[in-house]
């Protein structure tokens, strides 16, 4: 039986630890009721962001938006988004939006690609719209509902591999911020609008930069204080997908197997072999 749990645990472990690699988390909403995405909910387990993309930039209700704004924030983890505030203004577009997607874990064939960016100029092809790039060091967001329908590609810094804690917190505290300014603009512009955040697998060449920050908003923040108010729970997140799953199999495969092995030790009886036995007589064993 212990045979069979080490053979299953060993067939398990790699569809768990790639159900977290290489993926990155699809959040999109709107303003109207969108048949795109209420059509858009991938059905098993396994999500492409290729064939969700496809799925969302071929549909014919995408046209009928006076703008697609699509944001692309290379390094994005779902992570990321859980330790944001309920106030920010993602939070509150999910929570009051008509039609809304959300995905933690979308995987990606080619690594580095995001197609919703990728595509963004294609789309603004097919659907006749004006296709406006945007980003932190680009100035002013210049858009206007005269000039027609619109496709805003935002590109938001990325978030470094190795940044983690009170400094990644910081970071995506100063990138929200800043595309919230940037979306209300938006919203102010057009009544019809859909919107997609996509994150991407971060370039080998971001992951090998300093950890200090990935803030491009003007000169390098200040540093967090670490005796912030909330405690370390705070500040961190404590279990990670890796953790649980090693909490896991030590609760339910590891002890379970050391309990049986011990009781079975413990069962083991050694014979007596200085007992006499029954109907043994010493004097008929001498003469005979």
């Amino acid at each position: 039986m212990a045979g069979r749990a080490l053979t299953l645990l060993f067939a398990l472990l790699p569809a768990a630890t790639s159900a977290y690699s290489h993926t990155h988390p699809v959040l999109a909403w709107s303003s109207h009721h969108s048949k795109a995405l209420s059509s858009a909910h991938p059905q098993g387990h396994k999500v492409d962001s290729h064939a969700l993309a496809k799925s969302l930039y071929t549909h014919d209700d995408i046209c009928e938006h006076d703008a697609v704004v699509v944001i692309d924030h290379a390094g994005l983890h779902a992570s990321d988004l859980r330790a944001l505030e309920p106030s920010c203004h993602v939070a509150k577009a999910l929570s009051s939006a008509p039609s809304s997607l959300q995905l933690a874990y979308v995987g990606s064939e080619e690594p580095h690609a995001n197609p919703f960016r990728d595509l963004a100029g294609t789309l603004a092809t097919r659907c006749g719209s004006r296709a406006v790039s945007h980003a932190p060091d680009l100035g002013e967001l210049h858009v206007n509902a005269a000039a027609g329908k619109h496709v805003v590609s935002v590109s938001l810094p990325p978030l470094a591999d190795g940044e983690d804690g009170a400094s990644r917190k910081s970071s995506m505290a100063d990138h929200q911020s800043w595309l919230s300014a940037e979306l209300s603009k938006i919203e102010a512009t057009f009544s019809n609008y859909l919107v997609i955040y996509s994150g991407s697998p971060a370039s080998l060449l971001h992951s090998r930069q300093s950890t200090t920050s990935s803030s491009t908003f003007g000169s390098a923040a200040a540093p967090a204080d670490s005796n912030a108010s909330g405690g370390i729970l705070k500040r961190y997140q404590l279990l990670t997908p890796g953790l649980i799953l090693a909490l896991l199999v030590a609760l339910f495969v590891l002890l379970p197997i050391v309990f049986i092995g011990v009781q079975a030790l413990a069962s083991i009886q050694s014979p007596l072999s200085n007992e006499i036995p029954k109907g043994f007589s010493a004097e008929e064993k001498k003469n005979q």
